[in-house]
């Protein structure tokens, strides 16, 4: 009997016990914890990204200009130097051998020339009176004249001498640093070889160069014009909150058929050298200014199959999903355009991670 009344009161207590599980069942989990923000309107500079490379301003091949043995280097490879340091030496004594010929030279003809004037002056006076013939006077008048030529062709012959005699010694043309060496002390050296002594790249001021997509360029033509003094940054990825500001001076005549791009160049003073020659650098080029653009920080957008979104939090502390459009995208904020977006708004900026459309989130200021 009571084995009996005991399982009538099992079975009248199941539905109390399974509704008790199903409620537990029901219970919601807590709102995510949501950090957020209020959404900002200001005017800013909407850039264009690029990549650029550090290049020298001039690539100079320092070759020799006379030919003769190389007997000494007054620098060491990968010295700096300045415009008008001596860099080799050439040996001189050939050249000063003629040099001094040529003086000499010079020395006999003058003498020549002025014996050959002096007949000249002499016979003038008389050749009227016809004591001496005509023919005879017009041939000390070639002479001297012939003598004059002389003196002229060796002091040509002098310049060229010394200017051979200058070339045994090369100087820095402008101010750089120095590449390695090709050719050591004691080689011998042509005028017609090829082969460079060594390089010299000057580092101050410096240039960069990026390319821009055609489409892309024809935005900032449009904007700016055609006169190409295009402002820009520039910063090396190593050091992102070291800007370089600056303006191009070069843009090519042509869109490379290529790559479908079109080459432009701008020029820093580097006068501390940060900058060093191959160095790859991000390029942002002013494209134009944005007045009222809607400012948020760059964790709140996010990429969706649609593509970019933010979640703001209506008055209800719902989550929403909102697609926006990317203006521009710095390291401090991320400035978005949508017509369902507002300044004042406020949008999730960290947890929406366990966020979904529609959801209640836990709003932490």
């Amino acid at each position: 009997m009571r084995k009996k009344y005991f399982i009538l009161l099992l079975i009248a207590c199941l539905p109390a016990l399974f509704t008790g599980c199903y409620k537990k069942q029901q219970q919601k989990p807590p709102a995510p914890r949501v950090t957020t923000t209020s959404i900002k309107q200001q005017t800013i500079p909407i850039y264009i990204d690029a990549i650029g490379q550090v290049i020298s301003m001039a690539t100079v091949y320092i070759r020799p200009q006379a030919a003769g043995k190389l007997v000494k280097a007054y620098i060491e490879q990968g010295a700096i130097v300045n415009e008008g340091d001596i860099l080799y030496e050439i040996d001189p004594r050939p050249y000063q051998a003629l040099l001094d010929e040529s003086l000499a030279q010079l020395k006999h003809d003058q003498a020549l020339l002025e014996y050959a004037e002096k007949v000249v002056q002499r016979y003038k006076e008389v050749v009227e009176d016809d004591f001496i013939a005509i023919l005879n006077y017009e041939q000390f008048v070639s002479n001297a004249e012939a003598a004059r030529a002389q003196v002229a062709l060796d002091k040509a012959a002098i310049t060229t001498a010394q200017i051979n005699l200058d070339f045994c010694k090369i100087v820095a043309p402008m101010s750089g640093k120095i590449s390695y060496f090709n050719v050591y002390v004691g080689n011998i050296l042509a005028v017609d070889d090829p082969n460079q002594i060594t390089i010299l790249l000057p580092l101050s001021p410096i240039d960069i160069t990026f390319s821009l997509p055609q489409q892309q360029f024809e935005l900032i033509r449009h904007e700016q014009g055609d006169a190409g003094k295009w402002q820009f940054v520039a910063t090396l990825p190593e050091n992102p909150t070291h800007p370089f500001e600056g303006t191009t001076y070069f843009i090519d005549n042509q869109i490379d058929q290529n790559t479908g791009t079109i080459l432009l160049k701008g020029r820093f003073s580097n006068e501390d050298r940060t900058l060093w020659p191959g160095e790859f650098m991000r390029v942002k080029v002013l494209y134009k200014m944005a007045p009222e653009a809607l400012i948020v920080p760059p964790s709140a957008v996010l990429i969706g199959k649609d593509g970019p979104y933010i979640y703001t939090v209506d008055k209800e502390r719902k989550a929403i999903n909102k697609n926006v459009t990317v203006l521009t995208r710095t390291e401090e904020y991320v400035a978005i355009h949508s017509a369902q977006v507002h300044a004042g708004d406020t949008v999730i900026v960290d947890g929406q991670i366990n966020v979904a459309p529609g959801l209640l989130v836990n709003v932490v200021q």
